[in-house]
C-alpha cells in the first residue's frame, strides 16, 4: 500500500521539473492563414506543433475526400506509397517559400493548391 503514495511523489516530482514538456506554441486565435501554420509546422524539434501539421494536413485532405462527388475524378493522386509525411510536409514548406503570395490565403486553402500542384492524378 506504501507504493502508491510513492509512485504519486514520484510521479508529481518529475513532472514538476519538466513544465516545458508540456508547453506548446501559442498562434493568434483567429490567424488560419498559411504563414502562421508553415510558422508552426518549420520547426523539426516542436514535436507537438509537427504531429498538429500531420494532422491538419490529414484532415484537410480526407475533408476532401469526403466532400467530392463520388462520381467526379479525383484531382488528387498520392502515387508513391513510400512517400512519409515528413517529406510531404518538407515539400509543402519548400512549395510555400516558392509561392509567398499565398501567406495571407487560409492554410486549408494553400494546402489544397499545394496537394492539386505535387500530387495531380495523371
Amino acid at each position: 500500500m506504501k507504493t502508491l503514495p510513492v509512485t504519486f511523489i514520484l510521479i508529481a516530482s518529475i513532472l514538476s521539473f519538466a513544465p516545458s514538456a508540456f508547453a506548446q506554441k501559442d498562434l493568434p486565435a483567429d490567424d488560419a492563414s498559411t504563414a502562421a501554420f508553415v510558422e508552426l509546422c518549420k520547426n523539426p524539434a516542436d514535436e507537438p506543433g509537427r504531429s498538429f501539421c500531420f494532422g491538419f494536413g490529414e484532415g484537410v485532405y480526407q475533408g476532401y475526400l469526403a466532400n467530392r462527388p463520388s462520381n467526379s475524378k479525383s484531382t488528387i493522386c498520392f502515387a508513391d506509397k513510400n512517400e512519409t509525411r515528413n517529406e510531404v510536409l518538407q515539400k509543402y514548406l519548400m512549395w510555400t517559400k516558392a509561392n509567398p503570395q499565398f501567406n495571407k490565403d487560409k492554410a486549408a486553402k494553400t494546402l489544397m493548391r499545394f496537394f492539386k500542384d505535387n500530387y495531380p492524378c495523371k
